[in-house]
């Protein structure tokens, strides 16, 4: 239960106010100013014309009177439940927790409505009885509920709440019950006389039997709460009528809104006119009226309003008059506008996090899509590892802070550890409040970054790491920045969580299949080798591209080079059981076509369900060539002068499609200074190029190259391994789209 008496217990005399209390005079500085005396606030209420204005009024007076922060009165409906009738410097979200509440609740409000009598409390004990309201409340106010009493009837409450430090004397609590009989006196009065006619008491008036406010009160009462407008058109003479509220709504002065149409027509936004004229014309048929719109006032701001009315008719059935009722909705819109923003913004992110594979991905995600979303400054995300935060990337900050940013991971007293011990977002709007709190000169931000955010990321695995996002200017952040926020923290840490596991798996792999590749190529007389292989970077898994070579006793060698099907652990598996396995059919004496048919019939055997392309070329001195293909690309072979041409080599099925199949051999020969090119599709297979202007492409260089080896000074290295790097860099391959692996055989000119 609330505290029956003054805030910190009965037997504590009351505390009057100091002057420091009380308003300041702007006249004088540091002045104080008398509080309005008894009879002041009296004649204010009482010179109240009508609801909205005496709701504003009861509210004003009592913060004048005893400087609290806030107020809110609400009035109590036939079954008894007490509702929102207006409120001033309440928290939106603490309005919006109690628009109504049950006559027979726990709360201070309904306790002094249903025992009638004031009732006094601290936020704690609102927050022991009610823990969801924590976030809503301050902990170092207090309240008072005093029963809005007219005669023995109870119309409602009026709630009033005050700093901590702020005791309420004698004349405060004075003040507030006057405010509050005052209040309810002149409600009912004014309800009364301006829908009834009588005075309160008289038959017919505008209260029940029960001594209770009347329906048509009531609905007066909620209109004027929820600033509501009413409004009649005669439609056969054209002439409007508006209440006080209506013509607010739109703008106008009551001297200079004059009934007329037009009036109204010139008072609406001229994009939704034709809007307005369709929904008028769609009602005279109907019946039934309903418009959104804006208003367009004279200082050139726009309202959004929404009006509903019914038409009625005259006894030939013709259309007579419409009424109906008009409010704001400006609010309800930008909610609505700022929360599809919102979601544009996290499907955005989501979208942009989705195609990311790996922590790299995950960074040029943030800082290409996220940064400038947030209209942020600088970015820094650090990793979790081994209980340390490691910083995995930033944007936007100078050397000296990334230097910084490297070692303030480590700080158990930083912003980074801050936030990970909060468990939530630190939101610092300026950057003299950043330094309040982190004053060591190690955690000084960048130069022009003047607002930050700290957002721990976590997910259902732990910790994952943090990020720091820098603004250039303050920055108020609002429930909306919150929002986003926890999202895009949310996001951002399920993204490099996955990330990490993708990159270490992928890690794991790609050693896997380095260990199944030769981590050297033997030495051949009179022959350069150099060979390359590049994984792809997009996608968990490895290929299936391999190459090798095989020297024979007789002083020649075989060299292969073949892609299994597909990208997986499988895959790669595959390649490294037909690559042991051709080596040991050639160890036996098996070449070219022979050698083809025995890789063709070990991976027919091993049931995977999967093929393979591959190229066998087997090398004589002084420079004869035996080749076979198995569904793979055929060689390039460029000549001393830069010739390039592609081998007609014919080629039999993919390795695994048929057991039997046979491969028929091109016999070739690599003239002194010429060069062999095999390799996989992932050189010629790009998605924004076709087949042939790929392979014209390489060829090209290949040539191109060739040319400038032949020209260099006799003897000097041709340097094979330049042309391997270069035919696998970006200049020819879809960066990340597929494997690539390339076998280069030179033979060396005569000198």
């Amino acid at each position: 239960m609330a505290a029956q008496g003054r805030p910190g217990g009965a037997e504590q005399p009351p505390t009057p106010h100091t002057p420091a209390d009380r308003p300041s005079d702007p006249t004088g500085p540091g002045r104080p100013v008398a509080p309005p005396t008894l009879r002041e606030s009296v004649v204010r209420l009482l010179s109240c014309p009508d609801a909205d204005t005496l709701l504003a009024t009861a509210i004003d007076v009592a913060l004048a009177g005893i400087a609290p922060d806030a107020g809110a009165v609400f009035i109590a409906d036939e079954d008894g439940w007490l509702r929102l009738a207006g409120h001033q410097g309440m928290a939106s979200d603490l309005i919006e927790r109690f628009p109504v509440v049950a006559p027979d609740s726990t709360l201070p409000l309904a306790t002094a409505v249903r025992e009638q009598r004031p009732v006094y409390g601290t936020a704690e004990e609102l927050m022991v009885r009610y823990p969801d309201l924590s976030d809503m409340l301050n902990v170092a106010m207090d309240y008072v509920v005093l029963p809005l009493m007219v005669d023995d009837r109870c119309l409602g409450g009026l709630v009033v709440r005050f700093a901590r430090t702020t005791m309420l004397s004698a004349e405060d609590e004075q003040l507030l019950t006057m405010v509050a009989d005052v209040f309810a006196h002149r409600l009912e009065h004014l309800l009364v006389l301006e829908l009834s006619g009588p005075p309160a008491g008289v038959p017919g008036g505008g209260t029940s039997a029960t001594g209770k406010l009347s329906r048509r009160t009531r609905l007066e009462l909620a209109m004027s709460s929820g600033n509501i407008g009413a409004f009649e058109w005669e439609i056969r003479t054209g002439t409007l009528i508006w209440d006080e509220r209506t013509i607010r709504l739109f703008g106008i002065e009551s001297d200079d809104f004059d009934s007329r149409l037009s009036s109204f027509a010139n008072a609406v936004h001229p994009d939704d006119r034709a809007a307005v004229e369709q929904a008028i014309e769609e009602s005279l048929e109907s019946g039934e009226y309903h418009v959104v719109c804006r208003a367009l006032w004279p200082d050139g701001s726009s309202h959004w309003l929404e009006a509903k009315g019914s038409v009625v008719r005259s006894a030939d059935g013709e259309p007579e008059t419409m009424i109906g009722v008009v409010w704001d909705i400006t609010e309800q819109r930008e909610r609505e506008d700022r929360r599809e923003a919102r979601r544009e913004f996290v499907l955005s992110v989501t979208s942009a996090f989705a195609a990311a594979l790996t922590t790299q991905d995950v960074l040029d995600a943030m800082t290409g899509t996220v940064l400038p979303e947030l209209g942020a400054r600088a970015i820094a995300i650090h990793i979790e590892h081994d209980g340390r935060l490691l910083l995995a990337g930033a944007a936007g900050y100078p050397d000296d802070t990334m230097e910084r940013l490297r070692l303030i991971g480590t700080e158990g007293d930083g912003p980074m550890a801050a936030a990970l011990r909060a468990g939530h977002p630190l939101f610092f709007s300026t950057r003299k409040a950043y330094l309040q709190r982190f004053s060591a000169h190690r955690f000084r931000p960048s130069p022009g970054h003047h607002a930050f955010v700290f957002m721990p990321l976590t997910s259902a695995d732990g910790t994952v790491g943090t990020c720091l996002i820098s603004y250039a200017e303050p920055r108020d952040f609002g429930s909306d920045d919150e929002i986003i926020i926890a999202a895009v923290g949310g996001i951002l840490a399920q993204s490099l969580a996955r990330a990490r596991l993708s990159d270490l798996f992928r890690h794991r792999m790609t050693e896997l299949q380095e260990l199944m590749m030769p981590r050297t190529l033997d030495r051949l007389s009179g022959f350069e080798i150099a060979a390359r292989y590049l994984p792809a970077a997009e996608g968990m898994q490895v290929g299936g591209d391999w190459f090798d070579m095989m020297p024979r006793d007789d002083g020649g060698a075989s060299f292969v080079i073949g892609d299994v099907q597909g990208h997986s652990a499988q895959a790669a598996g595959v390649m490294g059981q037909l690559r042991t396995a051709l080596r040991a059919h050639a160890s036996d004496g098996f070449r070219a076509e022979h050698l083809m048919a025995r890789g063709n019939q070990t991976l027919w055997g091993l049931d995977t369900e999967r093929f393979a392309t591959c190229c066998i070329v087997d090398v004589a001195p002084p420079g004869h060539l035996q080749i076979v293909r198995a569904g793979h690309p055929s060689p390039l072979q460029c000549e001393p002068d830069g010739t390039v041409r592609e081998l007609a080599v014919p080629g039999g099925l993919p390795l695994g499609y048929a057991p039997d199949d046979r491969y028929p051999v091109f016999h070739g020969l690599l003239e002194p200074g010429a060069t062999l090119l095999l390799y996989t599709d992932g050189l010629v297979d790009r998605p924004d190029r076709p087949y042939d202007q790929a392979v014209a492409a390489v060829s090209a260089a290949f040539g191109q190259w060739t040319v400038a080896a032949r020209d260099r000074r006799p003897g000097a290295p041709s340097d094979l391994e330049e042309l391997a790097h270069l035919l696998v860099s970006d200049a020819f391959t879809h960066p990340g789209y597929d494997d690539v692996a390339v076998l280069l055989i030179r033979r060396k000119p005569l000198v």
